[in-house]
């Protein structure tokens, strides 16, 4: 019964021996794809970070340029046309001509 149990422990120690031999290139590579995917500063799982916060960063460069572009408009409004200047005034600042009265309407929100 002893040589028995002893030749099941050998065959598995030979057993696993033989499959560890034998997927040696299928281990070194799963463990290549977890040394790239997981580990130092250009793994898989960084760069997805990084790709997401260059789209982040590319949406906000694109509404920068919204509002430079809508605040140019505006400026050279402002430098040439009158009614524009008299626009601005009344709405952002409340101005009034003499002959007029301003009520401020705001809702409860």
């Amino acid at each position: 019964m002893f040589k028995k149990h002893y030749r099941t422990v050998e065959f598995m120690k030979s057993g696993i021996k033989h499959w560890i031999f034998r997927l040696k290139y299928v281990v070194a590579f799963v463990v290549f794809l977890g040394v790239i995917g997981f580990v130092g500063e250009s793994s898989l799982v960084n760069r997805v970070g990084q790709q997401q916060e260059i789209a982040r960063l590319r949406a906000e460069i694109d509404e920068y340029n919204r509002r430079f572009e809508q605040d140019r408009k505006m400026l050279n409004a402002l430098k040439f046309d009158d009614e524009a200047v008299r626009d601005v005034a009344r709405s952002r600042y409340y101005m009034k001509a003499d002959d007029e009265d301003i009520f401020i309407v705001e809702s409860e929100e």
